[in-house]
């Protein structure tokens, strides 16, 4: 016979599948989180890759850990890309508000120097 028996004559189940999915969920959606990262304006894009792909990436590092899955590497790569991904949406996001708010001082400041002084009268 081909198929393995315990010593109680029964035949052994077949192994479970690693479940590796999140790993490498994780890790793609790091790198991509990453690289949006990259562009200021896409910082809501990079945060949110980037805490989902956290999110999976510790769930696949402990499933690697428990022995569920065999891509314990790529889980950690994934984590880690994935909070450098949230890490430039946080940059991101600062250097936009930064900078919107630099751009409205700087209308205000046009405006105020190209309109007439204001009268007011009292009667």
């Amino acid at each position: 016979m081909s198929h393995a028996h315990h010593a109680s004559g029964h035949p052994t189940p077949p192994a479970a599948a690693p479940r590796n999915g999140l790993g490498l969920a994780a890790l793609i959606l790091g790198l991509v989180g990453a690289l949006s990262g990259l562009v200021p304006i896409l910082f809501w894009l990079s945060g949110t890759l980037g805490l989902i792909g956290l999110i999976l990436g510790l769930v696949g590092r402990s499933r690697a850990k428990k022995g569920l899955a065999n891509n314990g590497k790529t889980a950690l790569a994934g984590v880690l890309l994935s909070l450098a991904a949230f890490a430039l949406g946080i940059w991101g996001l600062i250097t936009v508000v930064t900078a919107f708010g630099d751009a409205a001082d700087e209308i205000d400041k046009e405006l105020d120097q190209g309109a007439p002084p204001a009268v007011v009268s009292v009667r």
